[in-house]
């Protein structure tokens, strides 16, 4: 092996490596000069049984086919990208959250903890044409303790690049809608912010602690607003963002408040609702103008978040990201998109009884002394048609299919014939 690639786990001073190398964990066992960690796997990731991925496979196989029904090709981005792309794609904030990699030349890397500034990424340097994306993979990421996700979680995310800003806005609202539905999840809502007019609201007001705004806004703290800003007419403003839902009506009252500070919103959001009305979800969406989605920094516009009764936390959410793009030399380039937990979609749908698509249950092809190859070649056939088998030598099994100078179906003592 040519180089180590070491990941440090820093938050809890443990290290992990990638494939095979030095493993080093609180709890490790030596033995005969191997390194054992008690069979576990490390806090926040887990393996999937059999059971566990039938019903994550019918979730990815429904998001799949609705994304190519809305003309959306898959990609796959790589593992490890290096990390000053990532933190300069979605911000310190959440660099801090990821898992980093040292290569052999010292260069530090980070394993992949979301897609979109990948996507970006690699729009710049291999598919700049492309304009509508998907993807389905695996991230690795630290999460609080409230979280229900895992350090190691699935997602399914589409990116939509270039188009008019609006009807681009509305489509991918309506995609991740028809996304869940598919998979037999109705009673979704969504709830629509937009970054830039929460900024232009701020500036306004010559509001200057922008964090600590946010903050009180997301809390839903008038005490806090009111030591962010003593302004009586930024307080009012500011309670209305936190307090109201609804339609384009939200925005429209919000614009009365501040004059032109808000100038095209309220057009904006009447035009976007009425695309979601053609589309048939408008009546699941509603305009909230606490959602910023600040956990990533490169959302600039219109951003959302989609919720489920009875999780507590967003399933899924996404946004406009135009600013990302003008950063990594795309100027004129404008893209919004999103990204669904499966995880969650599958804890939902586990949370209603859903009957999940089963999986095939092969058949036992069971030979008797002297008939293997006659099994083999009968199992080759039945597989060429479609169907599910094994074999197995016959050791008194009461269910299966008998190969001998017959061929018997066990369970009914009748001939079989594949």
């Amino acid at each position: 092996m040519n180089a180590q690639f070491f990941l440090k786990w820093e938050r809890s001073g443990k290290s992990l490596n990638i494939r095979g190398l030095h493993l080093i964990a609180e709890g490790d066992l030596w033995k005969g000069g191997v390194q054992f960690t008690r069979f576990q796997t490390p806090k926040g990731f887990r393996d999937l049984s059999p059971d566990d991925v039938k019903k994550y496979l019918y979730v990815e196989k429904s998001f799949r086919e609705t994304f190519e029904l809305w003309g959306y090709r898959e990609v796959r981005t790589s593992t490890v990208d290096y990390f000053d792309i990532i933190r300069g794609g979605a911000g310190e904030g959440f660099a801090d959250s990821i898992f980093k990699v040292q290569d052999s030349d010292g260069r530090l890397l980070s394993m992949r903890g979301e897609v979109t500034t990948q996507i970006a990424r690699m729009l710049v340097s291999k598919a700049r044409e492309e304009g509508r994306l998907f993807y389905i993979t695996n991230c690795i990421r630290f999460m609080e303790v409230k979280s229900l996700s895992q350090r190691e979680f699935w997602q399914a995310g589409a990116e939509l690049v270039g188009g008019r800003e609006v009807e681009a806005d509305a489509e991918v609202i309506a995609l991740s809608l028809g996304a869940l539905e598919s998979i037999g999840i109705r009673e979704a809502s969504v709830d629509v912010g937009n970054v830039e007019l929460f900024k232009r609201v701020a500036e306004r007001f010559g509001i200057g602690e922008f964090d600590a705004l946010k903050r009180a806004v997301a809390s839903k703290s008038l005490g806090d607003l009111k030591r962010v800003t003593p302004d009586e007419k930024a307080q009012e403003a500011f309670s209305h963002i936190m307090t109201k839902r609804g339609g384009p009506d939200v925005v429209t009252e919000l614009s009365r408040m501040v004059g032109g500070a808000t100038e095209g919103y309220a057009d904006y959001f009447e035009e976007l609702f009425g695309l979601l009305k053609t589309y048939g979800c408008a009546d699941k969406v509603r305009v909230d103008l606490s959602t910023l989605r600040e956990e990533m920094k490169y959302y600039n516009g219109t951003v959302f978040e989609i919720f489920l009764g009875g999780l507590g936390v967003p399933i899924g959410g996404g946004g406009r990201y135009d600013a990302m793009m003008k950063e990594f030399g795309l100027v004129d380039t404008r893209a919004t998109g999103f990204a669904m937990s499966v995880d969650l979609c599958v804890k939902a749908l586990e949370a209603s009884g859903f009957d999940f698509e089963g999986s095939r249950v092969p058949t036992t092809i069971l030979y008797c002394d002297g008939f293997r190859d006659k099994a083999i070649r009968l199992a080759c056939e039945a597989r060429r048609k479609g169907s599910a088998c094994t074999v197995e030598k016959y050791n008194g099994q009461r269910e299966g299919i008998a190969v001998g100078r017959e061929i018997v179906d066990l369970k009914t003592g009748k001939r079989y014939a594949p």
